[in-house]
């Protein structure tokens, strides 16, 4: 079983490297990420082109590059370009735990009939989060 993961991409220069990396340590290796350029004006692009040459030069790592249309438009692209069966979206600005595909793979295999899977959010100690008024 394959994964593509599909990272839209829009001047996240600050984070992008975080989001990369926590796809590239997953214990569970078998995947591709599709980066979807959508018309970055930071230097977000050059940044992975200079990091994980190695990892484009391999096809683990696949740039799509189109003009800047918003994050749907590129997580479409995303999938349209993808070669497997189970599509994954991870914000550039975002990153997985080092299970985190193999809890999905665990997922699929015992609930084969579901179309969806998904998995708890967890935000960083230190993030503010607005409390909701349950009145």
């Amino acid at each position: 079983m394959f994964f593509s993961i599909v990272i839209p991409l829009y001047n996240k220069s600050y984070s992008i490297k975080k989001c990369i990396n926590s796809v590239l340590s997953q214990s569970y290796e078998k995947f591709e990420i599709i980066i979807v350029n959508d018309g970055s004006t930071d230097d977000s692009l050059s940044k992975i082109q200079e990091l994980y040459s190695t990892e484009i030069n391999n096809e683990v790592i696949k740039i799509i590059n189109q003009k800047n249309q918003g994050v749907s438009v590129a997580r479409n692209q995303g999938v349209f370009v993808s070669k497997y069966d189970y599509v994954c979206f991870l914000d550039a600005d975002d990153e997985w735990k080092p299970w985190f595909l193999d809890t999905i793979k665990q997922l699929i295999d015992d609930y084969p009939l579901a179309f969806l899977y998904c998995l708890q959010h967890e935000t960083q100690v230190g993030i503010r989060v607005p409390k909701r008024n349950h009145s």
